[in-house]
């Protein structure tokens, strides 16, 4: 490729897109934000124009695709819609940026990743945090030996949910705590520890109305003695931090996935407490970079298909649990 910017459309108005992936588009050094598009001539994608101000705007899915002048799309859309819509883009040669979670099962991003290996297209799930020096500087830490031998590590990600019209509690749309926000948990233990689990055992409230997991606790035993629990939760108090412990210190990072600023950790061993600034720019904007820097200049994706394929596993044999105690409960 010539130039040296990626041309970036967007698929679908949704919440995400507006509060911090297009503005990442927009200050990215190797993008330019192209084409939104909405089902329809919506009152979101009126407001998107205006705010945004994209080259080109339009009212189908198909019809954005069609067009051959954008490079990558990011796609945004329900859980239930990523694997539909990531397939139908790769035919079209269009990178792809999706959502975490990137399909809502094993087997979808197996075949997500082969759809993009077939038409010659980059395809990488948007976990942005992953993209922060804050996640860097935790796995370095470890890695280090700050905390000696890793033995456990607790992680919370919780969001009080009260709309029950919101997507989420949709079953038919991909919703579930687990999806939207213990994926995250799942992500930061696995690259942290840099495993991936030998045994899992998972408990979950289902909602009787969603037919979703509305919380999930799911336990993860590692090799080495190594264990890990993710908690996550609809109905909870707000809670995003994570604690890593080893049998000579802890780090604690009480930190929102995907806050930007000053962050501080925590770092507690046998030469005492102390913390740690750690400045952190907007990981959407890195994310778009790094994305942009794959395709313009062959540099591999920061979240890999074994990633995306390895942590859909562990939520796939979550889910089963969870669903499968419920059932017998019933």
């Amino acid at each position: 490729m010539s130039k040296n910017y990626l041309n970036w459309a967007v698929l679908g108005c949704a919440a995400i897109a507006k509060s911090s992936v297009i503005p990442g588009i927009q200050k990215a050094a190797n993008a330019r934000l192209y084409a939104i598009s909405s089902r329809g001539a919506s009152a979101k994608l009126t407001e998107f124009k205006e705010k945004f101000n994209p080259v080109k705007a339009y009212t189908s899915y198909d019809e954005l695709l069609e067009d051959p002048e954008f490079d990558a799309v990011y796609i945004p859309l329900p859980n239930s819609l990523h694997y539909e819509w990531t397939i139908k883009a790769a035919e079209k040669k269009k990178h792809v940026l999706c959502e975490k979670p990137l399909g809502i099962s094993a087997r979808e991003v197996e075949e997500m990743f082969e759809a993009a290996r077939s038409n010659g297209v980059v395809l990488m799930e948007a976990f942005a945090y992953r993209q922060s020096p804050l996640t860097k500087k935790v796995k370095e830490l470890v890695d280090d030996g700050v905390v000696g031998r890793l033995k456990y590590i607790d992680s919370h990600f919780c969001i009080n949910l009260r709309n029950r019209d919101d997507i989420r509690y949709k079953k038919e749309l991909g919703g579930g705590a687990t999806y939207d926000v213990g994926c995250y948990n799942l992500n930061v233990i696995r690259y942290i520890t840099g495993k991936e689990p030998l045994a899992i055992y998972a408990t979950g409230e289902i909602g009787p109305a969603s037919g979703v997991d509305e919380s999930s606790c799911i336990m993860l035993e590692f090799d080495n003695d190594v264990k890990a629990t993710s908690y996550s939760s609809f109905s909870a108090a707000f809670r995003s931090e994570y604690t890593v412990m080893g049998d000579e210190g802890v780090i604690h990072v009480p930190a929102v996935y995907n806050q930007s600023g000053e962050i501080k950790i925590t770092i507690r061993n046998a030469e005492g407490s102390r913390e740690m600034l750690i400045n952190c720019p907007d990981n959407y904007m890195l994310e778009i970079e790094q994305f942009g820097r794959c395709i313009l200049n062959g540099e591999e994706p920061l979240i890999s298909f074994e990633d995306s394929y390895n942590n859909a596993k562990v939520i796939d044999k979550a889910l089963e649990q969870i669903f499968r105690k419920d059932k017998l409960e019933k």
